[in-house]
């Protein structure tokens, strides 16, 4: 068991020993992305594309509302037949804006997802590019490390390359 971590331990000095010897810089990329001039585009494109659909469902919300309380005022002049009349209505209601509900978060879920994988790529481009410009052998994400020299970071670069 020593030799097996002994091994480990050497494999893992070698390979940082060797890392060393390479041009090595790190990006933060969640501040790239923050930072794009598209997010704000392609959020607006987003808003257009499920503007109607979210106007449906806050309308169906607030006609289940004002539904409920109509019922809780003339709930003392119904007879048992109008209550469940009125609480089958409210089910049918209740269910379809589950429903609309559920469709438009898994849809506008989506899209974000694929909007956001191409802002990504866009990112992981510029950073391929600037790597192959420096001659970079690693290329380490900012959350992965808890100090690095200013002039290893590259974030600023590929914020610029991002966003022409």
């Amino acid at each position: 068991m020593v030799k097996i971590f002994g091994v480990i331990a050497l494999m893992l000095t070698a390979g940082l020993a060797q890392a060393q010897s390479g041009k090595i810089a790190v990006v933060d990329t969640a501040a790239v992305f923050q930072k794009m001039p598209q997010r704000q585009a392609v959020a607006s494109k987003l808003e257009s594309e499920f503007g109607s659909r979210v106007k449906e469902v806050q309308k169906m919300e607030a006609d289940g509302r004002s539904f409920i309380e109509k019922q809780q005022k003339d709930m003392a002049f119904m007879n048992d037949q109008q209550k469940a009349e009125a609480q089958k209505k409210l089910n049918e209601m209740q269910s379809a804006y589950v429903q609309k509900r559920r469709a438009l978060e898994q849809d506008q879920a989506r899209r974000e997802n694929e909007e956001r994988q191409k802002m990504l790529a866009r990112i992981k481009t510029a950073i391929d590019e600037i790597t192959k410009a420096k001659g970079l052998d690693l290329v380490i994400e900012r959350g992965a490390v808890i100090y690095v020299s200013p002039a290893l970071d590259i974030t600023e670069q590929v914020i610029g390359k991002v966003s022409k």
